[in-house]
């Protein structure tokens, strides 16, 4: 039975390989792996305690045994890596990957992922291999870095680059700064100022692939398919729009909430006539795009329109020079609310047809506000504040502005606070309410928002003791 079958019932397969073997290895190579064993079983020894780990050393040691782990994590993919150079795993299987899985008794998704990263630092990534064995990074952030940063030539270049400001380098540095899913936006964000071509045939590609399949089946209809980022967003944005909070004793999935907002979606066309009589309406989706930007798009247009050539679509046939990544064109380039990066192909069709709202940033990304005052905030102001806050800012918290309300930093009536955007900030519902009944204070601070306890003590990124977000 070869390793590509899986354990069923009444099916023999190959059994699994587990536990080291310490004969086939240097003498100091045996005690690393020894000690390694004896750390192990010490640190499990705590887990049989009876109570003598209290809630604050158990915080202790779960995020020393995290750290631990990460390293190590990155260790064991490295080792992989020597693993494949040297062939050896050929003896027993027929890929590195499905060798790795039984040898390291994990699945074959974790196995693919740590090949993946092995090779990946070992071939393209060092600068992010030395600090993530030296623990300044953490495995997960190795991993986005891995899968997204060197997957084109181009983007293989400008990691190297020395003429470019957003180089292997400064990715490290964003790795040590941002949480594992913050980077994965930055690292698109990369990915896409690095290689803009790339994102575009990606999307052409996708645009191709776009199928949905509604089909009876016993008892309901089976949906399966594949969106584009555009058309995914909108449904996303729809969906949540129209799917109502659970209430309290809701024992629904969010997966069962969305099933029945796709109804919701479904009867509100058919009862309110939007379908069959002309274009409906678009859907409110909202791109943040900087002015410079907007201005290349026009250019775009304009060179379209009098036959000038563009940068194309057609497949690169050699690795060109490295574009000129700033930061500011990184972390700061076309994107959909959530963060994701918006292909140029699609922000040429977006700034077609889609209306413009334009927001003012000032130096320290406070929003410059005009208008009269007045006690609720108003759509526009409300737009500014998502465009600004993104998500929910209580620390920890990522609700997304469907789920948020705007809420007035300094109080309207208590401490005669206005209703400017500056004065503003998103907070998902529960952490609205949590704010106003523990006597939360929230003051800006740079580019941050700061929250602070009624003892005045600053609040950490993680949330409140019953760690539920709206």
């Amino acid at each position: 039975m070869d390793d590509d079958e899986s354990a069923l019932p009444g099916v023999v397969t190959s059994p699994r390989v587990t536990g080291t073997d310490l004969s086939a290895v240097r003498p100091e190579v045996a005690e690393l792996l020894a000690a390694l064993e004896a750390v192990a079983d010490a640190a499990a020894s705590l887990v049989r305690s009876d109570g003598r780990v209290d809630g604050r050393e158990a915080a202790v040691v779960a995020a020393g045994v995290a750290a631990a782990t990460s390293r190590l994590g990155v260790v064991q993919a490295r080792m992989l890596a020597v693993v494949e150079a040297d062939g050896i795993w050929s003896v027993e299987s027929r890929s590195l990957v499905r060798w790795a899985a039984r040898r390291l008794d994990v699945s074959v998704r974790t196995a693919q992922a740590q090949v993946r990263l092995g090779r990946t630092l070992r071939d393209d990534l060092p600068l992010t291999a030395a600090a993530a064995a030296r623990g300044e990074i953490g495995v997960e952030h190795a991993h986005v870095l891995a899968a997204l940063a060197p997957t084109t030539e181009r983007r293989r270049v400008a990691l190297s680059s020395q003429d470019v400001e957003c180089d292997e380098a400064w990715l490290v540095r964003q790795a040590k700064l941002n949480t594992v899913d913050d980077l994965r936006t930055v690292v698109r964000h990369w990915a896409a100022a690095a290689d803009t071509d790339a994102d575009d045939r990606g999307y052409v590609q996708a645009y191709e692939r776009q199928h949905l399949q509604v089909s009876p089946t016993l008892g309901g209809y089976h949906v399966q398919g594949f969106l584009t980022v555009d058309v995914g967003q909108a449904l996303v944005t729809a969906l949540e729009a129209v799917t109502p909070v659970p209430a309290a004793g809701d024992t629904t999935t969010a997966d069962q909430r969305r099933a029945r907002a796709v109804g919701v979606l479904a009867n509100l066309v058919l009862d309110k006539g939007l379908a069959g009589e002309g274009r409906a309406s678009r859907p409110r989706l909202n791109v943040l795009v900087s002015y410079e930007t907007l201005q290349a798009v026009n250019e775009r247009a304009i060179a379209r329109q009098n036959g000038l050539p563009l940068p194309g679509l057609a497949p690169a046939t050699t690795a060109q020079s490295a574009p000129l990544l700033r930061a500011q064109s990184v972390l700061h380039g076309p994107q959909f609310e959530d963060g994701t990066p918006v292909p140029r192909i699609l922000l040429d069709r977006l700034a077609c047809d889609g209306e413009l709202n334009r927001v003012i940033f000032g130096p320290k990304s406070e929003v410059l506000d005009v208008g009269r005052a007045e006690r609720t905030f108003t759509r526009a102001r409300r737009n500014a504040i998502i465009a600004r806050d993104r998500h929910c800012r209580f620390p920890g918290c990522s609700a997304p502005p469907t789920l948020s309300d705007c809420h007035h930093v300094r109080h309207w009536a208590r401490d005669h606070g206005s209703t400017s955007v500056s004065n503003g900030i998103l907070l998902c519902w529960h952490h609205h309410t949590y704010v106003h009944t523990r006597g939360i204070e929230i003051h800006r601070q740079g580019a941050r928002w700061v929250f602070t306890d009624a003892a005045g003590r600053e609040l950490s990124g993680h949330r409140p003791d019953d760690d539920g977000a709206a």
